[in-house]
């Protein structure tokens, strides 16, 4: 019965896909915190250095910690960060190299940095603002799960073997203050936790666990992530996302979909409108639904808007609602962009 549903599964999909074209396009996302106009720079600190207590020493001996491995970390976080801004260049980010001593922990909040601090800082550095790291810990939990793998030997014979998965989840817990040099407050204070899973798989525990990333390399990779989220909470940011459009029936839709394999959407639009003004109805809002999809390539929004509701409301295509939603959203993210 499983296998039945999962060629189901397949067939539908290959007829899903086999009856569309798509073409990629590059999107703006907003910032989650829009910040002032004239913050243009950012100068980066880490100030996550712990005094050297018996209490933290026992600690990293404790937890395996290597040498300078969570400063390596808030280095990638930084690397991540940077990143982020660099798509849509509203900020210029400055790495310092400076290290200060926390007086939190590795889960609290420092007292704030002095002001003539920041000013000096951010002086030094000709920049408006400064990123603090101010909270940072790792940690790497390693599961394992064994399971019994069927497969056929060469006389046909189903044989059981055991297969070893090993599961890790890198866990960054960060915490970042963004001071405002020119105006002395803090625009942002914001707390996380960052997870990212690894796994390998192999026929014994310990190769399924050289399979997967090592605990340092592992902790690098989500340290460098979770400083891209960061980036992406208060930078616009660039994402793709793929637009799929009907490629069926080919002796109607045919034409147009070629000349969009070359990049002439003004043809390939030319070609659809034909199909809306002599086609089917079924066939109308497909060429209609196609045309949207042209003119959000070319940029014209608003003509992109106005072919999927037609799609929709003249011919009934069941699927350009919710284009026409996606295009709404679009549209909305655009302009909150131009105001940041």
């Amino acid at each position: 019965m499983k296998k039945l549903k999962l060629f189901l599964l397949m067939g539908l999909t290959y007829l899903v896909l086999s009856s569309s074209a798509w073409v990629k396009l590059t999107l703006v996302r907003p910032s989650e915190l829009v910040l002032p106009d004239y913050i243009q720079s950012i100068a980066l600190i880490d100030r996550t250095k712990q005094e050297n207590t018996k209490q933290n020493k026992v600690e990293q001996i404790m937890t395996g910690e290597v040498f300078r491995q969570d400063e390596q970390a808030v280095f990638q976080l930084g690397e991540g960060f940077i990143e982020a801004c660099s798509g849509t260049r509203r900020f210029v980010t400055v790495r310092t190299g400076e290290r200060f001593t926390s007086d939190g922990t590795k889960s609290t909040f420092p007292t704030p940095l002095d002001w003539n601090t920041v000013s000096e800082i951010c002086n030094k550095n000709q920049t408006d603002a400064l990123l603090s790291v101010e909270i940072f810990d790792t940690d790497f939990i390693l599961t394992n799960n064994p399971v019994k793998l069927e497969t056929r030997d060469e006389g046909g014979r189903i044989v059981t073997r055991p297969v070893f998965r090993a599961n890790g989840v890198a866990v960054i817990n960060m915490g970042i203050r963004l001071y405002d040099a020119t105006n002395r407050v803090i625009l942002d204070e914001y707390q996380t936790s960052h997870r990212m899973n690894f796994e390998g798989e192999a026929g014994t525990l310990q190769g399924a666990i050289n399979a997967m990333l090592d605990k340092v390399e592992a902790t690098k990779r989500a340290s460098y992530e979770s400083g891209f989220t960061y980036g992406e909470r208060i930078t616009p940011t660039y994402y793709q996302v793929t637009r799929y459009f009907f490629n069926s029936p080919k002796k109607k839709l045919g034409a147009g979909v070629r000349y969009s394999e070359v990049g002439d959407w003004k043809n390939a639009i030319n070609e659809w409108t034909k199909i809306v003004n002599t086609g089917k109805r079924k066939h109308a809002g497909h060429a209609a639904y196609n045309i949207a999809v042209g003119y959000e390539v070319l940029g014209d929004m608003e003509k992109a808007k106005e072919w999927a509701a037609r799609s929709h409301t003249e011919f009934q295509e069941k699927d350009a609602d919710e284009y026409y939603k996606m295009l709404c959203n679009r549209i909305n993210d655009e302009r909150m962009v131009s105001q940041q």
